[in-house]
Parts: structure tokens; C-alpha cells; sequence
């Protein structure tokens, strides 16, 4: 069970700390699985989906990584720092 104010949701709260951090939107990229993610991968420039994640993730991001059980964070992390020599 998850439990937060009314009307507060994973995208607002990463909106509000990336407008305190001068991050832009474009640059943000969020991982998710359930369906209180999808709203935060819509959002952010870059919005993963789990392989195993709920229709309503898979459906609002932009890219599926592998599933949690297969370090889908991970991979998605090490091919973008071998992309950019890091």
C-alpha cells in the first residue's frame, strides 16, 4: 500500500524538486512498473518502463528496459554511460 496527500503524485514531486534544482524536463529520465508511475514517465523527457511493469507504465513510457528481476535500471544506466565514454 502507497499512501500521499491528495493530488500529490510521483510527477509533481519530481516536477517541483527539478524546478529547485534548475533541471529541465528534457533532461530527466524516470524508471517505473506500476501504475502510479505512469503519470512520472509521461512526463519526463525519457520515461522507462520495467518489462514486467503494469500496462498503464508500459503504455506511458517512452522505452522498455528489461525487467527489475533482470537489473533493467542497470542496463539502461550502463549502455547510456557507454554511449557518452563514462
Amino acid at each position: 500500500m502507497e499512501v500521499a496527500a491528495e493530488g500529490l503524485t510521483k510527477a509533481a514531486g519530481l516536477a517541483r524538486l527539478c524546478e529547485h534544482l534548475g533541471v529541465a524536463q528534457a533532461e530527466v529520465l524516470a524508471f517505473g512498473d506500476a501504475p502510479n508511475d505512469a503519470e512520472m514517465l509521461a512526463w519526463a523527457g525519457h520515461g522507462v518502463a520495467m518489462a514486467n511493469a503494469h500496462p498503464e507504465a508500459l503504455a506511458a513510457a517512452d522505452a522498455v528496459t528489461l525487467s527489475n528481476e533482470e537489473d533493467g535500471v542497470a542496463a539502461v544506466l550502463e549502455s547510456l554511460f557507454w554511449e557518452t565514454g563514462g
